[in-house]
């Protein structure tokens, strides 16, 4: 066994025959045979043999002596293979033997139960208790490998460590590379404070790194990092010895490397930037943790690595399920403090997360949180699991965890109440654990939630004054803008932070300064000398201010009364040139703090006069009223500012009236301005005050919440029930708005319209027409049903219809079609009024009267005509379903427009990426439908439904299949797609939708699968009665291109194909004067004897046959080719591959020919010819 020809083989043949005779030198000797020569191969390590062995030493090990106790374990440690009965026989053994134990057999036995990770604290304490007296006679080996086995296993042995940093620092001379990087590893891992050793080996390996390999330099970096040990000498040598090896080191050194830099805090841009190289295109050899490190590590370095990032987002989302949540947390960190957009990743680890959080430490739940907030990413889901697993575990968070998950859900905007409570309560009776910006995060999110929590804030006010020499700035100005936000009064806490931050305003940035002086004015908190010394240090810096740290700083010093000429006359001059970066309360609080501090700037007023009026819409209720009042104040002349918010708004709100609440909506709404905050302040205000509002204040406050799409339920269910017992007050303006209002608002009233219904019919005749169209739109919409008040609107409107705008036309034509009321009277006074005003109308207008006119039925040919010549020039204003709404009507009304459809055709393609689903399908149908040819545009719409088919209902993936089939267009990888989308969806199928999408595959030969087309009839034959002739007729011919492109095939509807045929003859047409004209032709040229009007056995009909020879002659009129072209459509087409295919010459006379030809000799000469070159 210990010769030199020696192999695993060998020893193991040789104890599978004689291992009964072996002794437990043998055994021993034999095991440390196998495991030198054979490594960790798999081979050995699987081999029955080895097993064997293992029990056999197991059994034997009280006959072992020390050496071959420690080689038993080194020899199964070093192969890896699982022996738990034997390391546990071992572990057993071993600890009343260790004074035999010589030092290597110690280290060694130490070495191979961390190796092999197997538990056994009573031999570790055994050998720790045994060591430290024996150092001396240690090599460097041992030590080394004593030190890393502790680490390994977890096992804490201070004392043992402190003895082996003792005896290493002396001697480090002596030790390898590997040694010097496994001793300071260990002692890192272990947490054991050594700086001597540390600052030994630190000298020692600094000289010798050159023969350090990759992982003794990534392991010697990461121990000095992880251990906290300021060692800038030997980092640099690092850099120096590692810069220039990067190819060497393998993905874990790599991530390691940049990890101990970054968490050591060392800059070295040239070693980073060399990983930043290497990395990416490795980055499918790094594991999860290698790649979450390494993100970790240029974000924490602050290094710039947009290639890197780029491809760590794109490697890590498909190995999610392998990261860990500190891997997914430290992740999502990373990208999220380096800046770097990445929404799908995002999207994936939110996904990989949600499910897992069970497992996540504090730290990963509280840093995933602050991550997603940072990157400003929306995970909904995400952020309601941590908010449901957060609570319960708050007791294992530290301060910092408590304070990053508060400012996440508070900076993401979730509303997590819960779970802030619980913080609340967490909180304050460990706030002497938390750092000053644990105490301002805290605050600062409690308040930015808009979170009530009076004895938290109590607590940090108390906390935080002893401890505001350890604040720096920003901590200074959140705590107080928090505290001020949150309305919170807390003077010592202020007076404080004003004597703390008055000596430091040299550090504080804009923000802090702006910060801090809206704080105290906010606050109402008296600090003068706070603001002359921010008034003193503010100008000479306002080139470095934001629009709102300007517009913050002004309003705080006119709020708080403090005269400062120098910093107002400073931002007047600053301000104006950049008032295109102004929001709209910066805009509106520059102007009220001017005007308050009484400060003539003229030239800065004349600059937001001339901004202001076009973001109005921007503009909540106080900016406004404080631009009003402002401007007022000041004694500028600004006639168009004040027009555009003239009655809209008053400068203090809570004291609005009523009507003035109601006018103030009304206004806003009307003026089409986005206020978002006056209608919510409105909504807040109004319901408890709705029984001293008149009928008109009630109508125009419901009209401005719904014109103005503010959801406001309450208020709604307010003013719904405060209506019906003032409705005999309501004027019929009132009546009509409050019903549309409703409507438009999606607020379900039955009562209230029931109400609404009985008082308007009986008083039309004081309604305006914009009430009438209002009240039959919004009754319509609203699905109520009041048959005796359309009625009455019909007999009222027509008279009246020159006084209607545009919209009141088309509203009116919509609401009576939309309702299904039979008005003719009515229609056919709009279809006269109309035509002579559509220069007034919008697209939609446009839309929704042809629309309604042909949905209704009604025949207007003058007023189509006109519409189309109104919408030509006007295509680009229509929005996409307004040119699919367009296109159907014509269609639908039987109108020919050609120049309509072509200024669609041209228009559409470019657009399509506005198209929704059902948009594509009914623009491809009406064009079908119409017969026009618009290859441009089914290819355009082939290619846009491709990347949509996932969202297309069934109607719309027939649709679209069976406009291509009838418009004769050849789309293959459309078609291949849609069938893919219908195999999982057939269910969901109606009859016709079966029918039409059999039809259109059948159509353009559509040969990818028969199985397709069984499946569609398979679904269909158990509704077969819901199908009309039509889509009977369509199903016996999706069954004759089955049996012929699959003879051996049974198709499924066989059964019922005499029910499928006696459909399809049903729908034969008459014959025509163009047939008959043809046939007589015939006679003449002798083509004789023919049958006229030949159906075959299969049921296709034939014009003129003679079916002994399989020839016929078919007649091809205008209905066989798409309009104004020569180009067959794909009914033709098809009906012509079926008869080719069932062996039938057949001779096309088409109607552009014939109708060429002068007189019955030219006819003759022409069928003689077509007939001979068929023959």
């Amino acid at each position: 066994m210990t010769g030199r020809g020696a192999t695993p083989e060998t020893i193991l043949r040789l104890f599978a025959a004689q291992g009964d005779k072996f002794s437990a030198r043998n055994l021993a000797t034999a095991a440390h045979r196998v495991a030198k020569f054979g490594g960790r191969n798999r081979d050995v390590r699987t081999d029955r043999r080895v097993i064997a062995l293992a029990d056999a030493c197991q059994r034997r090990v009280r006959e072992f002596d020390p050496q071959e106790l420690s080689n038993a374990a080194w020899a199964f440690a070093t192969a890896g293979i699982e022996a738990p009965l034997l390391f546990a026989a071992i572990a057993g053994a071993a600890p009343a033997r260790l004074g035999e134990f010589n030092p290597q057999n110690l280290a060694n036995t130490a070495w191979a139960f961390a190796t092999a990770g197997v538990e056994a604290p009573l031999l570790f304490a055994a050998i720790a208790g045994a060591a430290p007296s024996r150092l001396g006679d240690f090599n460097p080996q041992n030590l080394a490998n004593t030190t890393w086995a502790f680490a390994k296993a977890g096992i804490e042995a201070p004392v043992l460590f402190a003895a082996i940093a003792d005896v290493a620092s002396s001697r480090l001379d002596e030790f390898i590379p590997q040694q010097l990087s496994n001793t300071a590893w260990a002692f890192a891992k272990a947490g054991i404070e050594a700086p001597q050793l540390f600052a030994a080996i630190a000298g020692a390996a600094s000289s010798r790194l050159g023969e350090f390999k990759p992982q003794e330099l990534a392991n010697t970096a990461w121990a000095f990092a992880k251990a906290g040990i300021d060692a800038r000498e030997l980092f640099a040598a690092i850099v120096n010895a590692a810069s220039s090896r990067l190819d060497e080191f393998n993905p874990q050194e790599l991530s390691n490397t940049a990890w101990a830099f970054a968490t050591a805090g060392i800059e070295a841009p040239l070693l980073f930037a060399a990983i930043a190289g290497a990395a990416p295109s490795r980055l499918g050899e790094f594991n999860p943790q290698a790649l979450a490190n390494t993100a970790w590590a240029f974000a924490t370095a602050g290094i710039e690595a947009s290639l890197l990032f780029a491809a760590i987002a794109g490697a890590v989302p498909s190995r999610l399920g392998e990261f860990n949540p500190q891997a997914l947390a430290n992740t999502s960190w990373a990208f999220a403090t380096a800046g770097i957009e990445a929404p799908q990743l995002f999207v994936a680890i939110a996904g990989a997360a949600s499910s897992r959080l069970g497992e996540f430490k504090p730290l990963d739940l509280a840093n995933t949180a602050w991550a997603f907030a940072k990157a400003g990413i929306e995970a909904p889901q995400l952020f309601g699991a941590i908010a449901d697993a957060a609570p319960s575990r708050l007791g294992e968070f530290n301060p910092q965890d408590l304070a990053n998950t508060a400012w996440a859900f508070a900076k993401a905007g979730i509303d997590a109440r819960e779970l802030f409570a619980a913080i609340a309560g967490a909180a304050p009776s460990r706030l002497g654990k938390f750092n000053p910006q644990n105490l301002a995060n805290t605050a600062w999110a409690f308040a930015t939630a808009g979170i009530e929590a009076p004895q938290l804030f109590a607590a940090i006010a108390d906390a935080a004054p002893a401890r505001l020499g350890e604040f720096n700035p920003q901590n200074l100005a959140n705590t107080a803008w928090a505290f001020a936000k949150a309305g919170i009064e807390a003077p010592q806490l202020f007076a404080a932070i004003a004597g703390a931050a008055s000596s430091r305003l040299g550090e504080f940035n804009p923000q802090n300064l702006a910060n801090t002086t809206w704080a105290f004015a906010t606050a109402s908190i008296e600090a003068p000398q706070l603001f002359a010394a921010i008034a003193g240090t503010a100008p000479s810096r306002l080139d470095e201010f934001k629009p709102q740290d300007l517009s913050n700083t002004a309003w705080a010093f006119a709020k708080a009364g403090i005269e400062a000429p120098q910093i107002f006359g400073a931002i007047a001059d600053a301000a104006p040139s950049r008032l295109g970066e102004f929001n709209p309360q910066e805009l509106a609080n520059t102007a009220w703090a001017f005007a308050t501090a009484g400060i003539d700037a003229r030239e800065l007023f004349a600059a937001i006069a001339g901004v202001a009026p076009l973001r109005l819409g921007e503009f909540n209720p106080q900016n406004l009223a404080n631009t009003a009042w402002a401007f007022a104040t000041a004694g500028i002349e600004a006639p168009q500012l004040f027009a555009a918010i003239a009655d809209a708004a008053l400068s203090r709100l809570g004291e609005f009236n009523p009507q003035d609440l109601s006018n103030t909506a009304w206004a806003f709404a009307t003026a089409g301005i986005e206020a978002p905050l006056l209608f919510a302040a409105i909504a807040g205000a109004a319901p408890s005050r709705l029984g001293e509002f008149n009928p008109q204040a009630l109508a125009n406050t419901a009209w401005a919440f719904a014109t103005a799409g503010i959801e406001a339920s309450l208020l709604f269910e307010a003013i719904a029930g405060a209506v019906p017992s003032q409705l005999g007050e309501f004027s019929p303006q009132n009546l009509a708005n409050t019903a549309w209002a409703f409507v438009t608002a999606g607020i379900e009233a039955p009562q209230l319209f029931a109400e609404i219904a009985g008082a308007v019919s009986s008083r039309l005749g004081g309604f305006n027409p914009q009430d009438l169209s209002n009240t039959a739109w919004a009754f319509v919409t609203a699905g109520i049903d009041a048959p005796q008040l359309f009625a009455a609107i019909a007999d009222a409107a027509p008279s009246r219809l020159g006084e209607f705008s545009p919209q009141n036309l088309a509203n009116t034509a919509w609401a009576f079609t939309k309702a299904d009321i039979d008005a003719p009277h009515l229609f056919a006074a709009i279809a006269d009024a109309a035509p002579s005003r559509l220069g007034e109308f919008s697209p939609q207008n446009l839309a929704n009267t042809a629309w309604a006119f042909a949905k209704a039925g009604i025949e207007a040919p003058q007023l189509f005509a006109a519409i189309a010549g109104a919408a030509s020039s006007r295509l680009a204003e229509f929005k996409p379903h307004e040119l699919a709404n367009m296109t159907w009507a014509f269609v639908t009304a039987g109108i020919d427009a050609p120049q309509l459809f072509a200024a669609i055709a041209d228009a559409a393609p470019s657009r399509l990426g506005e198209f929704d689903p059902q948009t594509l399908a009914n623009t491809a149908w009406a064009f079908a439908r119409a017969g026009i040819e618009a290859r441009e545009l089914f290819d355009a719409i082939a290619l846009a439904a491709r990347s949509w088919l996932g969202e297309f209902d069934p109607q719309e993936v027939a649709k679209t299949a069976w406009a291509f089939a009838t418009a004769g267009i050849e789309a293959p990888h459309l078609f291949d797609a849609m069938a893919t989308a219908a195999r999982s969806r057939l269910g969901d199928f109606n009859s016709q939708d079966l029918a039409n999408t059999a039809w259109a595959f059948a159509c353009v030969d559509w040969r990818k699968d028969s199985e397709f087309f069984a499946e569609l009839a398979r679904v269909v034959v158990t509704d077969l009665d819901a199908l009309d002739d039509r889509g009977l007729s369509q199903f016996h011919l999706t069954s004759l291109h089955f049996h012929l492109e699959w003879p051996d095939r049974s198709f499924p509807l066989s059964s019922h194909q005499q029910m499928l045929l006696s459909a399809y003859q049903r729908r034969n047409p008459t014959p025509s004067h163009f047939q008959r004209d043809v046939a007589t032709a015939l006679d003449r040229v002798g083509w004789t004897p023919h049958i006229f009007e030949h159906v075959t056995e299969e049921g296709l009909s034939l014009d003129m046959a003679r079916p002994d020879a399989k020839r016929a002659v078919e007649v091809d009129g205008p209905y066989h080719y798409l309009k104004r072209t020569r180009v067959e459509n794909g009914s033709t087409r098809f009906k012509s591959r079926l008869l080719r295919r069932l062996g039938w010459n057949v001779v096309h006379v088409p109607f552009f020919e014939w109708g060429a030809l002068d007189g019955k000799r030219e006819q003759d000469s022409y069928l003689r010819a077509k007939l001979f070159a068929n023959a």
